[in-house]
C-alpha cells in the first residue's frame, strides 16, 4: 500500500503514541508529536483518509483514532525504525545464556524464560530436527540390587532416562550380551529406525538370554521412542491470560500450542530472521486478538528453531522484535557450540 509521506508520518506517530499511552490519539495530540505539523483540520482529514483505508479506527464519534491490525502490520513491515538492543538488555541475555548448564535440548526453553522476563510476555521456544537423531550412548547404571537407571543419549544432545527395576539381577554373561547388542544393533541407529519390529529382532538375537533381557531391551526402545523430532514449550503462561483477556481464551491458545504442528507451521512461514504474524492472518480463531513476534535460529544442517513472543497488537514492536532477534542470534552461537561438543 502506497501512502504519501505525510500519511506515513501521521500513522507512525499515532501508532507509537497509542502503544505508549493506550489512549485514542486526536488531532491536537498529534500536532505536538509531528515536526512541522500542519493544521489540525489538515490532520483530521489525513486521519479520516487513513480510517477509510482501514489503517485507523475511531472508537466513537468524539474520540481520537487508534490503529487497526492492518495499520500495525504496515507499521511493522514498512514504517517502524529498527533499533538495536541497549547494552544492559544484551548483557542480561548474554549472561543468562552463557551460564546455562543444561543439555542442548533444554537451552531454547531456558532462553524463552529469559526473553519472557525481559519482555514480560509469554514466549514459545520451538526446536525442530531436520533429520532423526542417532543414538550415541545407552547406559545402564546400577542404583540398587534390583534397580538401575537407564540413560539414552542422542548425537544432538537429547537425553532420556528412566528407573528400571528387575526381579533378578542380570548375570555377568547376560550383561555382556546386552552390551554387545547395544553396540552392534542400537548405537548409531536413527531413532526412527528403532521400530517395534526391529526391537523384536534384537531381542531374538539375545538367544539363550532373550527372556531375561527382553524387559531391559524393551525399556531401551521405549525410552528412545520418547525422543521427539520436534518440541515446543511455553514460558510465562500466566502472562498469556493478560494478553488474551480471559482464562477461557488463554486456555484455548495453550491447547493450540500443545498441538505443536499448527504453531510450527506458522513460524516456518516467516521469511526473515525476525518477523510478525498477526492473529487474523493465521486462520486460527484462538490467535485472532494477538500477534506473534518470532525469530529464527539454526544449528548446522541438523536442526533449527524459533523463539517467539506472544503479545497483544498493542505492544512495543521496536523493543520486542530486536530482543527476539538478538536472543535467536545468541541461541545459534550457543547451540552450535553445544552441538560440536556432542560430536567430539
Amino acid at each position: 500500500m502506497e501512502l504519501s509521506p505525510r500519511k506515513q508520518a501521521v500513522l507512525k506517530a499515532i501508532i507509537k503514541a497509542y502503544i505508549e499511552t493506550g489512549e485514542p490519539i486526536g488531532s491536537k495530540n498529534l500536532t505536538a508529536l509531528l515536526e512541522n505539523a500542519p493544521s489540525s483540520a489538515t490532520l483530521r482529514n489525513e486521519m479520516s483518509e487513513l480510517c477509510e483505508l482501514g489503517l485507523l479506527s475511531q472508537p466513537h464519534t468524539s474520540a481520537g483514532r487508534i490503529p487497526t491490525e492492518k495499520g500495525y502490520r504496515l507499521y511493522v513491515d514498512s514504517l517502524m525504525t529498527h533499533k538495536e538492543l541497549n547494552g544492559q538488555e544484551k548483557g542480561y541475555i548474554d549472561c543468562g545464556l552463557d551460564e546455562l548448564t543444561c543439555e542442548p535440548e533444554g537451552i531454547p526453553a531456558a532462553a524463552a524464560q529469559l526473553l519472557s522476563r525481559l519482555t514480560e510476555l509469554p514466549v514459545i521456544a520451538c526446536l525442530i530436527t531436520n533429520h532423526s537423531p542417532k543414538i550415541k550412548r545407552v547406559e545402564l547404571v546400577p542404583i540398587g540390587r534390583h534397580s538401575a537407571m537407564l540413560l539414552v543419549i542422542t548425537d544432538d544432545g537429547r537425553t532420556r532416562n528412566r528407573i528400571f527395576r528387575y526381579s533378578k539381577e542380570p548375570s555377568r554373561e547376560q550383561m555382556e550380551c546386552f552390551i554387545e547388542l547395544i553396540e552392534k544393533r542400537i548405537k548409531r541407529k536413527n531413532v526412527s529406525e528403532l521400530t517395534k519390529a526391529y526391537m523384536q529382532n534384537v531381542i531374538a538375537e539375545a538367544g539363550l538370554y532373550a527372556l531375561e533381557l527382553m524387559p531391559i531391551l524393551t525399556a531401551v526402545f521405549e525410552t528412545a521412542a520418547e525422543i521427539n523430532i520436534s518440541g515446543i514449550t511455553l514460558r510465562n503462561e500466566k502472562a498469556l491470560y493478560n494478553v488474551c483477556g480471559s482464562e477461557t481464551a488463554a486456555s484455548r491458545v495453550i491447547s493450540l500450542i500443545k498441538q505443536g504442528d499448527p504453531i510450527i507451521s506458522l513460524l516456518e512461514g516467516i521469511d526473515n530472521n525476525v518477523g510478525a504474524v498477526f492473529g487474523a492472518d493465521t486462520g486460527y480463531s484462538e490467535l485472532e486478538k494477538g500477534t506473534i513476534i518470532a525469530a529464527k535460529f539454526s544449528i548446522t544442517d541438523k536442526y533449527k528453531g524459533y523463539i517467539a513472543v506472544i503479545g497483544p497488537n498493542r505492544m512495543s514492536y521496536d523493543r520486542v522484535m530486536p530482543a527476539a532477534e538478538y536472543t535467536a542470534k545468541k541461541l545459534t552461537e550457543i547451540m552450535t557450540e553445544a552441538q560440536k561438543d556432542m560430536e567430539d
